[in-house]
Parts: C-alpha cells; sequence; structure tokens
C-alpha cells in the first residue's frame, strides 16, 4: 500500500493492522514519516521485549481490471460478480505460494521490506478477487474441520523475511451486518511453519468501504477509528 504524510489507515490495511494486533499483542502504528510509498505501512514494538521491532507490508495481487469492472457494476447497478476459471492444484499451495512470490508486485514489496532495518519483517496479502489469489487465500487458512487434509509444504522465503500471512475467508454476523466479522488467517513463520487463526474485526472499528464499489450506509461519526499516527515523542 502506499503512505503519505498524514496519512490515515486504508481499510484493507486496517484489517490487517487489527488482525495482527489480536495475534501478536502489539500495538501498530503508521510507518509513513512522510515518506510516500518508501516505507513500510506498519510498524510496532514488543510490550515485553521493547527493543524488538516488527515491520508490515499490507498488499495484495493485482486486480485494477476487477476493481474497475465492479465499479462500472455499481454506477450501473448491477450485481457485482466475478467470472473465470480457478485451477485446483490440491496439495500445491506452496507452489502456487512461490510463483507468487516470484511476480514483479511481490518482488516490489519484499524489497521494501528487507530495506529498512527490523527484528521482524511481515508480508501481510489479502485478495481483491477470487480468481487472483483469494481461493488459495482460502484454503491455506481452512482449518479441515470436515476431516479432509490438503498437504501444505513449508515455503522457502527470502533470507530476512520473518512471516507472511494470507487472509482467508471471512464469516459476517448475519443477524448484525454492521456488526462483527470472523477472519480467517494463515501465517507462515519461518523456523516455526504454518499457524492458523480466527480473528473478530468489528465494522465500526474500520473505515469506509471503497465509494467506488460500495455504500456506507451508517451515520455520520458512527465509525471510530484508531489514531495510528506516530507522535513526536515516539519518534
Amino acid at each position: 500500500m502506499s503512505n503519505v504524510a498524514g496519512a490515515t489507515t486504508s481499510r484493507e490495511e486496517e484489517i490487517a493492522f487489527l488482525a495482527l494486533e489480536q495475534v501478536l499483542g502489539v500495538d501498530i502504528k503508521l510507518a509513513d514519516a512522510g515518506a510516500g510509498n518508501k516505507k513500510p505501512d506498519g510498524s510496532w514494538l514488543y510490550p515485553d521485549e521493547p527493543r524488538r521491532q516488527g515491520i508490515v507490508e499490507v498488499t495484495s495481487p493485482p486486480a485494477a481490471s476487477l476493481m474497475r469492472e465492479w465499479a462500472r457494476a455499481k454506477k450501473e447497478g448491477r450485481p457485482q460478480i466475478e467470472s473465470g476459471s480457478i485451477a485446483l492444484r490440491w496439495n500445491e499451495l506452496a507452489q502456487v505460494c512461490a510463483e507468487m512470490f516470484a511476480e514483479e508486485w511481490a518482488h516490489e514489496n519484499l524489497d521494501k521490506l528487507l530495506a529498512h532495518p527490523a527484528d521482524e519483517r511481515h508480508l501481510f496479502l489479502f485478495s481483491r478477487g477470487h480468481t487472483g489469489g483469494g481461493h488459495y487465500f482460502y484454503r491455506l487458512s481452512d482449518s479441515y474441520a470436515d476431516g479432509s487434509n490438503e498437504r501444505v509444504d513449508d515455503l522457502v522465503l527470502p533470507h530476512g523475511i520473518s512471516d507472511v500471512w494470507f487472509r482467508g475467508r471471512a464469516q459476517r454476523d448475519i443477524d448484525q451486518p454492521l456488526g462483527s466479522t470472523e477472519l480467517w488467517l494463515a501465517r507462515f513463520q519461518t523456523g516455526l511453519g504454518w499457524h492458523r487463526y480466527v480473528v473478530r474485526i468489528e465494522e465500526r472499528q474500520l473505515p469506509s468501504p471503497n465509494p467506488r464499489i460500495a455504500d456506507d450506509d451508517v451515520p455520520a461519526g458512527w465509525r471510530l477509528l484508531k489514531d495510528r499516527s506516530i507522535k513526536p515523542a515516539e519518534s
């Protein structure tokens, strides 16, 4: 993602930050420092290890054409749908990830993380569409409670990258559409392998959806966003 001085988080960044905060027990700040797109999205220090710093970059596979189509569909009053086939690639999820990491967009984000000093460097991936990675991200984060057992091999990450996160499926409380959403996450941690989590995200904590593709039918002032700016004393 891209930050500028005085920026607030995007909706995707805030979802990632809230999820990481729940899992890691940290307080994440925007790491822009007026550096535009030259710095990672967020940074934190661990409460029990105040000298240990983590940084994170939040990004997704390119989906410009899908976003344009969704914007057109909203403007024309049509349902927002996604078409296209998805190769199953059963037991090949690690290979899918390796191919993804070899793409230019992934290299740019990994290089950004590696360019900055930190004890931990995290890449947080989400997908804007089912065919653009979402199908595989959902499977990575699945707990396989139905008894199926898809093999997911370990990943080989660039030296210096400690963690990669994949945002999987989400389940909104149908009784409270503007309430909370359960979000499934997969995390690969260098040296420790795969972990899976389920976190709860409150809609009220999130920025509005992209107005080009969704409406935000809530009262003014209803959203309560966390201040993630770095105060002068913390810089």
